[in-house]
């Protein structure tokens, strides 16, 4: 947001007076281990959602604040590794706040939406706030989808307000530093389409900056609060399916509050409500939680407040220290990073652990980036009567994975989630048993969007519950591999290797036949019972071979030499380097494609030779970044050599070589590898000449007559006996080349 230069040089002021009381310091790293590289973005919104479906967490950003108008970004995992700069960015740019993502129109992909603050006049007018749909991992790069009228929006978040399972757009509007008064609401999700009209406002308009939804009463509905820079935060409840328009609760403080989030803090299975006030307006910027009382109220006057107040602007809950608890990651304006610990019931008033620098934090988030503290969950729910909406008993998640109501598999339009809070919200009422089928870290990363400098990812340095490793992840099949669980106090073994192979010894030895990319899963009992965890493409084994054929062209014909590729992993690139050595004078003259699998690549070129050491380098890439596929796992023709007629009989040796640096080398989605190579020789011939002499004459006759009758010496090469070509060699080439030689008969052939 826009600051007042005299506040901000009073809060860099006292960054200095307060140190934070490290009695249980966090294993959350001091500097970031990822960062963006993007300037001048001002990211504001942050959500991390696997956008491509591949089983990796990815991250979008909403950007531009009330700076500068921005392209919004997504950055795509690379199986773990997140890049340093964007996958995606949006063709428009508009000054967007936060954004929220989830699944609209039930197709199985991410959607981004995102609310717009301000419009191209800057402070002086509103804007249309939008969703991108996901199209199969790839975002449209214009918006899909618009708000129907302009609007001042800081925030938005989905949720289902009418219990029909799936996912309406709740946006927080007005705009506190002009006094701008707009009624909130919610926009319907219809069918999979948001209507551009609200289906609910609130009564009276509002200077709201964040919006979050949650069930406060356990009635299994979802309710929705406000928090706002002109009245205290405010809780909206919802009667069933109707949100009611004046809020039943507010707090007792009516300061400026940037940013609220629900979770349960006290562990008694009630929702409570965190609120990060900012002083940038007034007030004194704490840090404040307000308990439920358990019956589905919330306290108007806070039950915990943080030491220390200033620019609040950003919460997040988890349990970073696996004690049963939800403790508080909180961020400012110019300020560091920091976190409050759970003890038990209420938060440490002073934090456990600061990042080394400040920065102007708009938005954070726990993720596990390199998912090596993922476990695959279930939640058994018994207790349903009346109730659509149901928790998962540890969040945020990593992913949801699938609902199953009353022993049968929801589909994606019978319900929609929030992997944040960690909620279900079911289009029907189940009548027995809901089960929860989702994925949790237990070492989980820090993450937060920031303004004023990159975006930043601070590690979690715990030691997940399961490890496992193995002697070799790579390697040609057969493939033997020694698997070693490394877990603490570990016992009764579970394995999967991928393949349909299993185990339940701590540390097995198993034998990959056939090529593929493979998980592997381990589930284990520790101390505090079983756990679990898949190591995602573990295993690569291959069978890929590059080969030649060995042929024997007529002298004085042009010589082709056909190269194969057999792949078992869809190649997006690869470089094959060969070299044509031996006695044989062979020219090079050209390739081509013909029955090519790669002749729809977007590069097939020649990028080195070296005529002096009889060397060729090719170079082929799909082009999958501008929308052509991998080649698919396969075997057939690559290319096709050609040389100059030679007019001697000898032979040469085809094979890979390294020139200009370059050697064969195949590279799949995420690894590289140099395949097995078979060389191919060239061997030339003289038609009819079966005993290898040079010339045709009757001694090829009595050579064949030997090979036939008296078990000699086949032909060299084979085909070079068969003088009339009916690709047999027997006493009638004999009788060819005799008719030809004395008789003045047609000259022998090669078939």
């Amino acid at each position: 947001m826009l600051f007042i230069l005299l506040r901000t040089l009073l809060v860099l002021g006292l960054l200095g007076l307060f140190s934070p009381v490290m009695a249980a310091p966090p294993p959350i790293n001091g500097s970031p281990f990822w960062n963006s590289t993007e300037q001048d973005m001002y990211s504001t919104g942050m959500v991390w959602r696997d956008c491509n479906n591949d089983g990796y967490i990815d991250v979008y950003y909403s950007n531009g604040n009330d700076i500068v108008m921005a392209e919004n970004t997504i950055y795509i995992s690379n199986h773990g590794s997140m890049p340093n700069s964007a996958s995606w960015s949006s063709s428009n740019n508009e000054y967007s706040g936060h954004c929220s993502v989830g699944d609209v129109n039930d197709d199985g992909w991410a959607d981004f939406a995102v609310a717009n603050y301000l419009g191209s006049g800057g402070f002086s007018t509103g804007n249309l706030s939008n969703l991108y749909y996901n199209n199969s991992g790839e975002l449209s790069l214009s918006p899909d989808w618009y708000t129907g009228d302009s609007i001042y929006s800081f925030s938005c978040s989905f949720g289902d307000a009418d219990g029909d399972g799936d996912l309406d757009l709740a946006f927080a509007t007005g705009d506190g530093y002009n006094d701008i008064l707009i009624t909130d609401r919610i926009f319907f999700n219809i069918d999979g389409e948001l209507q551009t009209s609200p289906g609910w406002q609130s009564t009276y308009g509002t200077q709201a900056l964040d919006v979050a939804w949650g069930d406060i009463d356990n009635d299994g509905d979802l309710d929705i609060a406000f928090c706002y820079d002109d009245r205290p935060p405010a809780l909206f409840y919802n009667n069933g399916v109707t949100i009611e328009s004046s809020p039943s609760w507010s707090a007792l403080h009516n300061e400026s509050a940037n940013t609220i989030v629900f979770g349960d803090v006290n562990g008694d299975g009630w929702l409570d409500l965190i609120v990060a006030y900012n002083s940038q307006l007034g007030g004194g910027g704490y840090f404040r939680a307000y308990f439920n009382n358990g019956s589905g109220t919330l306290n108007t006057n806070y039950d915990w407040q943080s030491a220390t107040g200033g620019y609040g602007s950003a919460l997040a809950l988890y349990d970073y220290d696996n004690d049963g608890d939800n403790d508080l990651a909180a961020g400012r304006w110019f300020d560091e990073p920091r976190i409050y610990e759970n003890t038990g019931s209420t938060f440490s008033s002073a934090p456990v652990w600061r990042a080394n620098d400040a920065t102007v934090v708009e938005e954070m988030s726990w993720i596990d980036i390199d998912r090596n503290g993922v476990e695959s969950k279930i939640d058994i729910i018994s207790s349903v009567s009346g109730k659509k909406v149901f928790y998962t008993s540890l969040c945020p998640l990593y992913s949801f994975d699938s609902i199953y109501v009353d022993d049968t598999k929801l589909g994606l339009s019978d319900y929609c989630f929030d992997p944040f809070y960690g909620w279900v919200s079911l289009s029907a009422e189940p009548s027995s048993e809901v089960k929860l089928f989702y994925q949790y870290s237990y070492t989980n990363d820090l993450t937060t969007s920031n303004w004023d400098t990159v975006n930043m990812a601070y590690g979690n340095t715990d030691t997940p519950p399961v490890v496992f490793g193995s002697n070799i992840n790579f390697g040609f099949a057969p493939l033997e591999i020694q698997f070693s669980d490394y877990s603490i106090s570990s016992s009764d073994w579970d394995w999967d290797f991928g393949d349909g192979g299993i185990a339940n010894n701590q540390n097995p030895l198993y034998t990959y036949q056939n090529a593929g990319v493979f998980d592997v899963y381990l589930e284990n009992s520790l101390p505090d019972g079983r756990h679990n965890h898949t190591e995602k493409e573990m295993i690569i084994v291959l069978a890929d071979t590059l080969y030649i054929p060995d042929i024997n062209p007529v002298i004085g014909d042009t010589i082709i030499v056909p190269v194969y590729l057999k792949n078992a992993h869809p190649l997006e690139s690869f470089v094959i380097s060969l070299s044509y050595t031996g006695p044989l004078s062979l020219q090079y003259l050209d390739f081509d494609l013909i029955a090519s699998r790669a002749d729809y690549f977007l590069i097939k070129d020649l990028t080195a030779i070296s005529i002096s050491s009889k060397k060729l380098s090719f170079n082929f890439v799909a082009g999958v970044s501008v929308g052509n596929p991998a080649l698919e796992p396969g075997d057939g023709i690559i290319l096709n050599l050609k040389f100059a007629p030679v007019y001697t009989k000898s032979q040469a040796l085809i094979d890979t070589t390294t020139i200009s640096q370059k050697s064969t080398i195949c590279k799949a989605d995420f690894f590289d590898y140099t395949p097995a190579v078979s060389p191919g020789s060239i061997s030339t011939m003289v038609c009819g000449d079966a005993n290898g002499d040079g010339s045709i004459s009757v001694g090829d006759a009595v050579y064949i007559i030997n090979y036939v009758f008296r078990g000699g010496f086949p032909p060299v090469p084979l085909s070079s006996g068969d003088a009339n070509c009916d690709y047999d060699v027997n006493i009638g080439d004999a009788v060819y080349i005799i008719n030809f030689a004395f008789r003045g008969g047609p000259a022998p052939c090669c078939p």
